[in-house]
């Protein structure tokens, strides 16, 4: 009778030790609709309706082009995802930029540099904007206008560095902010870093 109990009693730890594994193993798994809902990054951005959802200031309009162009360089990026990060960047081009830079010649431009960034292993791991008073806004021949800075901050194989772009957007005729265009310009004056 004391083999038994003793055989019972292992028995029923081999159990629970099984039933508390698959427990722990299966607790943090998504379920199908979780698996469904669960959302990247990329899927956020080219799932974003700017139609009816448009950023309202120049700030946000930058931000928003700053999400989409660190995703573009992620080493995970499938080919129909750029394609689809590249329309969304696209919608916030204004129609003078969009007809130097037709569609087609902006894939490929951006594919070439993605591939550059790779040969290096650089990505764009964060990025600042200046802060909203450090906007600057005018208005030339009847059209406003703002300028805002952006420090990007890359990691490939030779360490980290940062570059600075300073972006123009100009006000469209719906009231929408769209970028004009964008230069590499060097450390701000306040830059302390």
């Amino acid at each position: 009778m004391k083999k038994f109990r003793m055989a019972l009693g292992a028995f029923l730890i081999v159990v629970l030790a099984m039933g508390a594994y698959a427990y722990l193993a299966n607790r943090s798994a998504d379920t199908p609709a979780e698996k469904e809902t669960s959302v990247t990054d990329i899927g956020k951005l080219t799932a974003r309706d700017l139609e009816a959802d448009y950023p309202n200031t120049p700030r946000k309009v930058v931000d928003l082009y700053s999400q989409i162009t660190k995703c573009l360089y992620d080493s995970k990026l499938t080919d129909e995802n750029l394609e689809k990060l590249c329309k969304q960047s696209r919608l916030l081009m204004d129609e003078q930029l969009l007809l130097v830079n037709p569609e087609e010649t902006f894939l490929e431009n951006t594919k070439a540099e993605i591939e550059e960034y790779r040969a290096m292993k650089r990505v764009v791991t964060s990025y600042v904007l200046e802060d909203s008073g450090s906007v600057d806004y005018y208005t030339e021949d009847g059209q406003e206008y703002a300028s805002i800075s952006v420090k990007y901050y890359l990691n490939d194989k030779n360490g980290y560095g940062k570059t600075y772009e300073d972006f123009m957007l100009r006000k469209d005729e719906n009231g929408r902010w769209k970028i004009v265009g964008w230069q590499i310009t060097s450390a701000s004056a306040d830059d302390n870093e």
